[in-house]
């Protein structure tokens, strides 16, 4: 089963091709006899029921105990949209908890896992992998596979950076990053 993604970054089965057709055909029929601005009949038929979120939730408790509460000792990063915590699961699993922040006017429980649902389904060997999640009241925490050779940006940039560029720029070399190779 193929899937893909619409403009509007909705995840759908390829075998509900069949089901919107007939909605829009539906839809079309409606519109001769009703004529709408084609967006808003556009809209109804994108209007369903989010698909499940292919990740377990984590509970509150488990997060807060792997993380000593969220606590200094844990942490491992922040960035613009929270901070990042180091734990180990319950089943053994080492996990990058991204504590989200969230404004008051924070999107509802729904919108956020909707959200999460389409995260659950990326797949690719260069993304680390969503592991869970959880909601309680605005508290919005993802887990993510924990990368253990860091960031791109810690390897090109932290100590761990590719050794030998600082002689090249005193020799006024251009150095393009796809030039760059970094051992193993």
């Amino acid at each position: 089963m193929r899937k893909w993604i619409c403009c509007t970054c909705q995840i759908q089965d390829s075998n509900e091709e069949e089901h919107l057709k007939s909605s829009q055909k539906q839809s079309d029929d409606v519109n001769h006899k009703n004529p709408k601005p084609a967006a808003v009949a556009k809209h109804e038929v994108q209007q369903k029921e989010p698909l499940p979120v292919e990740v377990p939730p984590l509970s509150l408790d488990e997060v807060k105990e792997k993380t000593e509460n969220f606590g200094s000792k844990a942490l491992i990063g922040e960035g613009s949209y929270g901070r990042v915590y180091y734990a180990t699961l319950n089943d053994g699993v080492a996990v990058a908890l991204k504590k989200l922040d969230v404004a008051p006017e924070a999107e509802s429980d729904a919108e956020f896992l909707s959200q999460v649902s389409m995260v659950s389904r990326l797949k690719h060997e260069n993304l680390s992998q969503l592991l869970g999640f959880c909601v309680d009241g605005n508290l919005r925490v993802l887990a993510y596979e924990f990368a253990t050779m860091g960031s791109l940006h810690d390897i090109l940039h932290g100590r761990k950076g590719v050794q030998g560029t600082a002689r090249r720029h005193q020799d006024s070399v251009k150095i393009k990053s796809n030039n760059a190779l970094i051992p193993s």
